[in-house]
């Protein structure tokens, strides 16, 4: 006779255990395409970077600031209609609406000039959150956030001698024995401009820099690994968007806008380039609307060859001035995440 099971007597078989639930494998991360990665090459410093990512990102930027633009127009001409500050003779009349909007003595005017560029603040953060080029904050320096101590500091001495040098430059005719003949403008509506100077200026010239320094200079090192290319064509970029100016002074806007890449690329940061730009439109436009200057119409007209040359004395200095401060603070330049 035969029993299936353990003889009679034996030990029960020991029981196994059923094997303990264990969670999927994840997949390994990918490591930073680029790693330390400088201020121009930030997009690469992403595990999901895709080449194609930084061009939507451009394309996105460029209808989100077209579709702002439009709104802010709308809202601006509705109100210049009512307050009777425009009419349609004018609308249609594009040499008068030009010189009309480059008057900086006019309020709506002004606001409308620094409103239309600034809107392209919010536009660069939301061009990269839809395309997955994060953190967004990748866009202000290598830290992936805004230096505030250091921005100040790159602005107190600017501050200075951008004021003194503008002035000495606006008086200079004086010394050569031309006539000065500064024009009226209403106290009202030069306190009112002050106050918008303040508030929008600081929007506006940050704007530029987040563009052109900021998104323009990123995408291209993003595909190309020397900066001096993403120096060359976003001041080339810059300098177009400026033809409201004559020659010489489209050559000053040329210089400055190599500074300003030049600095970012050297600081790891906008925030050089923020401080400066910042300074010197503040300067500019108080100058300029409170008609100390002969005019009040934003113009280069009259300017030398004096003009470039000053600007790119001043900016080398600014240049020398701020990679000494940078080496003294310990600023980076570069962005190690390996140990981030």
């Amino acid at each position: 006779m035969s029993f299936e099971g353990p003889a009679y007597g034996a030990p029960p078989a020991p029981q196994v255990p059923p094997a303990a639930w264990q969670p999927p494998a994840m997949p390994p991360v990918r490591p930073p395409v680029e790693d330390p990665a400088e201020y121009h090459r930030l997009y690469r410093a992403n595990p999901r970077y895709a080449w194609w990512r930084p061009l939507v990102a451009v394309a996105l930027f460029a209808v989100f600031f077209l579709v702002a633009s439009v709104v802010v127009a709308i809202i601006w001409f509705a109100i210049a209609f009512v307050t009777g500050d425009v009419d349609f003779d004018l609308l249609v009349d594009q040499d008068a609406l030009l010189a009309h909007l480059s008057d900086t003595s006019n309020p709506l005017s002004l606001a409308y000039l620094l409103a239309s560029v600034a809107i392209m603040l919010p536009c660069v953060p939301l061009a990269m959150l839809c395309v997955g080029l994060r953190p967004v904050g990748l866009r202000h320096s290598v830290a992936f956030r805004l230096r505030w101590r250091w921005m100040l500091w790159c602005a107190a001495v600017p501050a200075l001698v951008i004021t003194v040098l503008n002035s000495a430059i606006s008086f200079l005719p004086l010394a050569f024995g031309e006539p000065f003949e500064p024009v009226p403008v209403d106290a009202g509506a030069f306190a009112l401009t002050v106050v918008l100077i303040l508030l929008l200026v600081p929007l506006q010239s940050a704007a530029e820099e987040y563009v052109f320094r900021g998104l323009i200079m990123q995408t291209l090192g993003a595909w190309v690994r020397p900066v001096w290319v993403g120096i060359v064509v976003s001041t080339v970029i810059f300098t177009v968007g400026h033809t409201q100016y004559e020659l010489w002074g489209m050559l000053s806007v040329a210089v400055m806008g190599v500074g300003f890449a030049v600095v970012t690329w050297r600081t790891g940061g906008l925030e050089a380039a923020i401080a400066l730009h910042v300074v010197n439109n503040v300067v500019s436009f108080l100058l300029l609307t409170s008609g100390v200057l002969g005019t009040t119409v934003m113009t280069s007209e009259g300017s030398t060859v004096l003009a470039p040359i000053i600007q790119l004395v001043f900016t080398v200095a600014y240049l020398a001035w701020v990679e000494r401060g940078a080496r003294r603070r310990g600023i980076h330049r570069a962005r190690e995440l390996a140990t981030s």
